[in-house]
């Protein structure tokens, strides 16, 4: 159960941060090195939060090995 609670907190964690990017202007300089590097950067810091609330939410869930009988 922890697992689809972080899914959704991440969903929507992801969700505004991209609405966030877009509302800085991200999508209207694709062609400028800095802005690429910046929205590159910007994915990876995303990518490794959204990591970091899924081992928050989840502590020790995702190790534990369902017994089948």
């Amino acid at each position: 159960m922890r697992e689809y609670i972080a899914a959704a907190i991440m969903i929507a964690f992801t969700s505004v941060c991209f609405w966030g990017m877009n509302q800085f202007g991200f999508q209207n300089n694709p062609h400028d090195i800095l802005w690429s590097i910046g929205a590159a950067l910007a994915l990876l810091i995303i990518l490794l939060i959204n990591v970091y609330i899924y081992f928050i939410v989840c502590k020790e869930t995702p190790w534990q090995w369902k017994k089948e009988d």
